[in-house]
């Protein structure tokens, strides 16, 4: 992982499909091992943040044909 860019709240980072991947299964296990009301304490985001950020990671490997 390579860090391109910081400003305020953003990064801009390179990173391997195998990266990519990693943040799918945590993601992914977060949602399975959690229950709602424990998302938001270990991520600070809603379950349906989540669920959302979740579908927008399969619709990048998907664009971009990023296999597990």
């Amino acid at each position: 992982m390579k860090i391109i860019n910081k400003n305020d709240e953003m990064l801009v980072v390179e990173i391997t499909h195998r990266e990519f991947n990693l943040i799918r299964e945590l993601e992914s296990a977060v949602q399975i091992s959690c229950s709602k009301d424990e998302i938001p304490t270990l991520t600070g985001w809603t379950r349906e943040e989540l669920l959302a950020f979740g579908a927008l990671l399969s619709d990048i490997a998907e664009a971009h044909k990023i296999n597990l």
